[in-house]
């Protein structure tokens, strides 16, 4: 009896099959949903968009991608500062257009720089845009202004080509407490002193593009040395290339030159191609240039000794010894320029290669003034 309910059943069920007409007309499509959560809303970028029409296929192929354009960079910014500097942790609101390839594109896309909650070093979107661009051209390469942080002196313009985009980082934040070079020569120290009040008194320590300008560090109006630029800060090609002529030259090997912006390694040893520069220095040998890094390093010693005397210089931390609680007061306050000066060309991190007349200047006359030479 089972087996025959279960045939009858089987029969009805195909029979409905058999009898089903065709499918009606479709009906009208339903309202549209809500968009997805975009750029900041969602917690992340949104990214640049695309170019009109552009090909996938033109970069994204075994033979082109693979081959001449982003796997031999990125190899080499393997071995850069900005994949190994550990910045990327920095990405706070106030950091992290710098310290992260996030809050970097906010900033050029003039977005407001929020906390970066999932942030990646500075990388390759950071500095190229290829989808919006269509090629990997610089993001940005306009001229960009530096804070002067003295007081009665203006800001003023970085434009050294393609080293514009190194410097929208590579650059002073603001200074609260500042100097006032107007008052170079005052030796009135019972009515004019400064006030520090914080272990970080100085413009930052990304201060490479006011160095190549010479621009940025406290001079006295009296003092022994006059303050001069090397041939690096008016340079034709520097003008016109900026950092990347030395620091992205012809790479040597793996680990310097290109994309890995270093210029000595323990692998490859020094990386001279960019200075050897048409126009430049054809015959050098060693990055310490006439002994430029050699002089520069034996001065900062001096200074930071000095420093550390006076008990305006912590040598554990390299920071000022001032907090809001137990603030460092200097008078008279023009007497404090040698440790400003200490400072930004102590994070330079050059030597002195950068611009080793004005580094100097700044160092020699910085130990004078310590001294009570002047």
């Amino acid at each position: 009896m089972k087996n025959l309910l279960t045939v009858l059943t089987v029969f009805a069920l195909l029979s409905l099959v058999a009898c089903e007409g065709p499918a009606g007309p479709a009906g009208k499509d339903g309202a549209t949903g809500k968009d997805g959560a975009k750029g900041q809303d969602a917690g992340f970028v949104y990214f640049d968009g695309f170019k009109e029409g552009l090909k996938c296929a033109s970069c994204h192929n075994p033979d082109t991608d693979t081959v001449f354009f982003k796997s031999a960079a990125t190899f080499q910014w393997n071995a850069s500062k900005h994949a190994n500097g550990g910045t990327a942790f920095e990405s706070g609101s106030s950091c992290a257009e710098c310290h992260t390839t996030e809050g970097f594109v906010q900033k050029m896309s003039g977005k407001t720089v929020t906390e970066q909650a999932n942030s990646s070093p500075v990388g390759c979107f950071a500095c190229h845009s290829p989808h919006k661009n269509g090629d990997f051209t610089l993001r940005n390469s306009s001229a960009v202004t530096l804070f002067s942080n003295l007081t009665g002196v203006a800001d003023y313009s970085f434009d050294y080509g393609k080293g514009n985009l190194c410097a929208q980082c590579h650059r002073p934040r603001t200074q609260a407490v500042k100097l006032d070079p107007s008052k170079s020569t005052s030796t009135d120290a019972v009515n004019d002193s400064i006030r520090i009040t914080s272990g970080r008194w100085y413009s930052h320590y990304g201060v490479q593009s006011q160095m190549l300008m010479g621009k940025g560090g406290y001079e006295w109006s009296n003092a022994p040395e006059a303050v001069s630029n090397s041939f690096h800060t008016t340079s034709t090609s520097i003008k016109a290339d900026g950092c990347t002529i030395c620091h992205m030259t012809k790479a040597q090997g793996n680990y310097s030159g290109g994309h890995s912006m270093r210029l000595e390694t323990e692998e490859e040893g020094m990386n001279l191609n960019g200075c050897k520069t048409s126009g430049c220095h054809a015959t050098i040998t060693t990055l310490d240039y006439k002994g430029a890094m050699t002089t520069t390093h034996k001065n900062l010693d001096t200074l930071k000794v000095l420093l550390a005397q006076a008990g305006w210089l912590d040598t554990l931390t390299m920071q000022a010894k001032a907090s809001s609680t137990k603030p460092l007061v200097i008078k008279p306050s023009q007497k404090a320029g040698a440790l400003w000066n200490f400072f930004l060309v102590e994070h330079d991190l050059s030597a002195g290669v950068h611009n080793t007349a004005y580094a100097n200047a700044l160092l020699r006359n910085s130990i004078a003034k310590m001294r009570g030479q002047f």
